[in-house]
């Protein structure tokens, strides 16, 4: 069950049972972990060195947070605790907690939440780097000043006073052939997603959003000795120009973008392919 109290105008405690009585909303949202590609930042920084593969796509089913939370005018933040005895704790702003795509999911896939993503009941935020996402919801509490908790101030930070917030632009290849013939058209494909929308790679624009898939339908190689690398491509994406005024029009970063807990690791994608 999840108990809602704090700056609310009716404090509240629903069961699952409960939330499936209310209208429910399903949202296909990809989530990415903070430290994806941590592994690549140059001087290495400590904590799980991901790759690129902490980032997946699921379907959720439950209900606006905002269609059970009623916030007094003077709330600024809902603090989210997960029932690990509160050892985990992570705030939204009073905007991000109402939008119509914060939600309380019960169902991920078209059924029940397993407990190692989270259920019975947990937070999605669409957008955001999965530290949002709080699992295992048990309290949400409205706040009348700033949460300043371990998870909020000193982890999931860029610097001091820079927060991990919005999924930074970015693009990445999902099909590329290993061997190409010298000269020969071939078909590469991948996926480009962000906080504010994407507007495609730097081969093939798209229509603004979250998360957007890409192709390029001929891109010949070049190259001359057999083995020898043919192309060095890159993956890079932008977002939206119709996008807030801080996002609009962002791009990936040619370099990662150290930091020493290494979150938002963004930079262009770049594969090789070997010309035969």
């Amino acid at each position: 069950m999840v108990r809602i109290l704090g700056a609310v105008v009716q404090p509240r405690l629903l069961t699952v049972q409960q939330l499936r009585t209310l209208p429910s909303v399903t949202q296909t949202i990809l989530t990415e972990c903070a430290g994806n590609g941590r592994a690549s930042l140059e001087p290495p920084v400590s904590g799980e060195q991901w790759t690129s593969r902490a980032v997946s796509t699921a379907q959720w089913t439950g209900v606006s947070l905002r269609s059970v939370l009623e916030l007094r005018e003077t709330a600024v933040e809902v603090v989210f605790t997960g029932a690990d005895g509160g050892r985990y704790q992570r705030s939204l702003p009073r905007d991000v907690a109402t939008d119509a795509g914060t939600m309380l999911a019960y169902e991920m896939n078209g059924s029940p939440i397993l407990g190692q993503f989270g259920g019975p009941v947990r937070l999605v935020v669409p957008d955001w780097y999965g530290m949002a996402s709080v699992k295992w919801l048990a309290r949400i509490e409205a706040v009348e000043k700033p949460f300043r908790g371990e998870f909020q101030a000193r982890r999931y930070v860029y610097a001091e006073g820079v927060p991990v917030t919005r999924i930074r632009i970015k693009s990445m290849f999902t099909d590329v052939p290993d061997l190409v013939p010298v000269g020969v058209p071939v078909r590469v494909m991948g996926l480009a997603w962000g906080g504010e929308g994407v507007r495609g790679s730097r081969w093939r624009s798209t229509a603004s959003g979250t998360r957007r898939g890409w192709s390029v339908p001929s891109c010949p190689t070049h190259g001359a000795a057999s083995n020898s690398i043919g192309s060095r491509l890159p993956a890079a994406a932008t977002s939206s120009p119709a996008g807030p005024p801080t996002w609009r029009g962002r791009s990936q970063p040619d370099e990662p973008e150290w930091n020493v807990l290494g979150y938002g690791n963004n930079a262009v994608q770049r594969v090789e392919l070997l010309a035969t």
